[in-house]
């Protein structure tokens, strides 16, 4: 985490082309990474009605002309038991006519059928580098209603962006064969895998000078970025509290104050002392606040309430890596006074891609993030909201992060105010990738073993 001032969240996603060998008509080139598909959801205000429509394009990383017959795209979704599913084409150029489009069966997480777009000779070859004009996909449920939220392929994307979820394949191979693009579901998206080695703490600690605690966790004394000049980190920021809704449940809480001077505001970091966190699902359960704890909430005060991910920080290290839940109650960062969640993965550490979400998040959310070689994706309360490419993907092992900071002051007012957030568990698979219930489960299977904590990973 870094005092971005100017930082608006980066919508672009850098690319570095693939290089691929000419191979002859109909042979399968077997290069998972050959093709990108973009993808914007062009109904994305109406998940649960009776339609699905999604732009679709795709993207040529090869270093040869690729015939399109040769390859299909596929979408994945659940029919919620309709019995109708009818894929059409609304937009396309050269032609929809240059189009053909099929649906099938298949059992995987996230996907009970799934949609098939293949092409014609007439609808000609893809150039090295080159993109398709996008592909206007309709499905239609014969009039039923569906909840696209538990579809694979799906996520509330409003502009074209890299999505791994709609895959690629060689023509005529099986439903999960043939991979030429993307990451299959039940592979890298979730859905069964594994776990053999897991992080989970509960918080469930008598203080922060708790041994248990502090053979886990560091929290941070030092001074300096991110935030206002002049903040203190503070130890005593961090307390361990009953859960107002269960006497038997302990909360981590982190909390940061001001006075509208730098010299009068303190921050907060916690800090795990392991760096071996890279591939797998990491996720927390959290309370943000948009209302401070004490005193009077300034929107010209600008915190920071977060989750994140990070390495060890060192200008222009090419192996640095970051992911981050930030949450901004006042707004800021080109958002005026707008609450906004943002979700930032970190390449170097000046390489990044963001999105943000502006709604309130005040209240419990629960966080999962999914981190693969193939990308990243970021969920709030099991419903994904932004993948990443996979460039961002980390190079090295990481720390899991919790902070909260100050970014800008009210400098006009001179009451003391604190900002508060509250951490109910944080939980970690390595090299697993889980969907948000099956992390669920995983926490609920703790708790109801009495389990507060554990840690296999090596």
């Amino acid at each position: 985490m870094r005092n971005e001032q100017a930082r608006q969240g980066t919508r672009g996603m850098l690319f570095a082309a693939v290089m691929s060998v000419v191979v002859p008509s109909g042979a399968s080139l077997a290069g998972t990474t050959d093709f990108t598909v973009q993808y914007q959801n062009y109904n994305a205000a109406g998940p649960s009605d009776n339609i699905i429509e999604a732009g679709v394009k795709l993207r040529n990383n090869t270093a040869a002309s690729i015939p399109l017959s040769n390859i299909v795209v596929r979408y994945w979704l659940t029919k919620n038991g309709a019995t109708t599913v009818s894929p059409v084409c609304w937009w396309w150029n050269p032609a929809c006519g240059a189009l053909v489009l099929k649906t099938g069966s298949v059992s995987a997480t996230g996907a009970d059928q799934y949609v098939e777009i293949g092409f014609t000779s007439s609808a000609g070859s893809l150039a090295p580098g080159a993109s398709t004009q996008p592909i206007d996909l309709g499905i239609t449920f014969g009039g039923a209603s569906v909840d696209e939220t538990d579809d694979y392929s799906y996520a509330n994307q409003l502009s074209f962006a890299d999505w791994s979820r709609i895959t690629v394949h060689d023509v005529g191979s099986t439903p999960l064969g043939g991979l030429r693009g993307g990451t299959l579901p039940g592979s890298g998206g979730g859905g069964g895998n594994p776990v053999s080695a897991e992080f989970f703490d509960d918080f469930s600690y008598t203080g922060t000078s708790d041994s248990n605690f502090t053979s886990w966790w560091s929290i941070r004394t030092n001074a300096g970025k991110p935030g206002v000049d002049g903040a203190q980190w503070l130890a005593s920021n961090v307390s361990m509290v009953t859960d107002p809704s269960s006497s038997t449940n302990k909360l981590m809480r982190l909390r940061a104050s001001t006075s509208g001077s730098g010299a009068s505001t303190s921050h907060v970091e916690v800090i795990s002392r392991s760096k071996k966190f890279q591939f797998g699902t990491y996720a927390t359960r959290m309370k943000f606040n948009d209302i401070p704890l004490s005193g009077s909430r300034f929107f010209a005060d600008k915190p920071i309430e977060t989750f994140f991910t990070i390495t060890n920080y060192i200008d222009n290290d090419p192996n640095y890596s970051e992911q981050d839940f930030e949450y901004m109650p006042n707004g800021g960062w080109g958002q005026g006074n707008t609450s906004t969640m943002w979700m930032t993965s970190w390449e170097t550490t000046t390489v990044r891609t963001s999105n943000s979400r502006a709604a309130s998040h005040d209240g419990w959310h629960t966080l999962v993030l999914q981190v693969s070689s193939t990308g990243i994706s970021y969920y709030i309360d099991g419903v994904l909201w932004v993948s990443h490419a996979a460039m961002y993907a980390p190079e090295t092992t990481q720390y899991l992060d919790f902070q909260l900071w100050f970014d800008e002051l009210d400098t006009t007012q001179g009451s003391t105010r604190t900002y508060y957030e509250d951490a109910d568990w944080v939980y970690f698979a390595k090299d697993a990738i889980l969907t948000p219930n099956e992390v669920a489960t995983k926490v609920a299977g703790f708790r109801s073993s009495s389990v507060t904590r554990r840690d296999t990973v090596p």
